[in-house]
């Protein structure tokens, strides 16, 4: 069984927060389109449809990423700078349609830059074999 430092534990805990509230938050909006396909708004339907499907996708991958994390592979680095990125990059795509406020994303863009720092430093570097 391998140590775990601090930053695998932070790390994990961090993607696996992550995975559970954009798997909520894409939920949601997959909801916000499917009602807006009933009340003939399908412009803004479809917007959050897709994003609901973006935010899925990076929920999902979060708590696969927060399983490597756990056990240290040399895969999940990687993987985090992909997801965490993407997280950023679908969230302001949510403002920027109008689909999500700037207040429903602030703490997630912030804890998702946070974490590609985080991922940067030496030390988190050194325990998955970078």
């Amino acid at each position: 069984m391998k140590d775990r430092q601090l930053p695998v534990v932070v790390l994990t805990l961090i993607a696996a927060g992550l995975g559970a509230a954009t798997l909520v938050a894409g939920l949601a909006l997959m909801g916000v389109g499917s009602l807006g396909f009933l009340l003939n708004e399908s412009r803004n339907s479809v917007t959050a449809s897709l994003i609901g499907v973006a935010q899925l996708v990076v929920g999902v991958a979060s708590l696969a990423l927060a399983f490597g994390f756990w056990l240290q592979r040399s895969w999940a680095w990687g993987l985090g700078v992909a997801v965490f990125g993407l997280s950023i990059i679908v969230s302001l795509l949510g403002v920027l349609s109008g689909v999500s406020s700037i207040g429903s994303v602030v703490f997630l863009v912030a804890v998702a830059a946070l974490v590609l720092w985080f991922l940067y430093q030496p030390k988190t570097k050194a325990a998955y074999g970078r």
